[in-house]
C-alpha cells in the first residue's frame, strides 16, 4: 500500500514543486493512474538516513549519468516501477551539497533488485545495486546538487496525508472499545 503513498503523496509532489514540463507530463499521469510506485533510494550502508553522507554517485557523461552505488532499505523495492534516487553529483562539495535526486525507470539496464526478508517475512524493503546504470539528464529532478534543500522540503510530504491518519483509525477504535470494557 505505501508504494501508493510514495507516489502520490511524496515524489509526485516533488515534481510538481521541483520537476520540469516534460517531467510532470511524463510521470504525474503514470502516478495519478496508480501505475508508477516509486521506491525511496536513500539509505545507505554506512550512512544510514545521514543524507549528506551518502557514497552512490551520478557522474555527468554527455546528456546522461552513470550511476553507480548501493541502496539499502529501499521502500517498496519489489513493486516499484521507478525509484527516486539520491545521488553526490559532485564529489568536491561540502557535505550537503552536491547531491541531486533522480527519478528512474526500474527496468534500466544495470539495476539490481534483491529483497529483504524482515523478522514477519515482509519483503516491504529491498536492497538496491546500481552498476553503471545509464540515466538521462531529463531525469534529474530540480536542480543539479541542490538536492539536499530539495530534500528537506519534499519530506515535509511524506509526513502528511490523510491515509497517515486513517491508517491508525482502527487502532484508535480498538483502544476506545478496549477502554469501554
Amino acid at each position: 500500500a505505501a508504494c501508493h503513498w510514495f507516489a502520490d503523496r511524496q515524489i509526485g509532489r516533488a515534481i510538481l514543486a521541483y520537476g520540469t514540463e516534460e517531467q510532470k507530463q511524463e510521470l504525474l499521469p503514470k502516478i495519478r493512474q496508480g501505475e508508477a510506485y516509486v521506491g525511496l533510494g536513500m539509505s545507505e550502508p554506512e550512512a544510514g538516513s545521514d543524507l549528506a553522507s551518502i557514497k552512490t554517485r551520478a557522474v555527468a557523461d554527455g546528456d546522461y549519468y552513470i550511476i553507480n552505488g548501493q541502496k539499502l532499505w529501499t521502500s517498496c523495492a519489489r513493486f516499484m516501477t521507478h525509484v527516486y534516487l539520491v545521488a553526490r553529483t559532485d564529489n568536491e562539495a561540502p557535505k550537503h551539497r552536491g547531491i541531486s535526486e533522480f527519478v528512474i525507470d526500474v527496468n534500466t539496464p544495470g539495476i539490481t533488485i534483491n529483497p529483504i526478508i524482515d523478522i514477519t517475512q515482509s519483503e516491504a524493503w529491498g536492497e538496491v545495486f546500481y552498476d553503471g546504470v545509464r540515466v538521462h539528464k531529463k531525469y534529474l529532478i530540480g536542480e543539479k546538487n541542490r538536492g539536499f534543500y530539495q530534500i528537506l522540503n519534499q519530506l515535509d510530504f511524506e509526513r502528511a496525508g490523510l491515509e497517515r491518519l486513517m491508517g491508525n483509525y482502527p487502532l484508535y477504535t480498538a483502544v476506545i472499545q478496549f477502554t469501554k470494557e
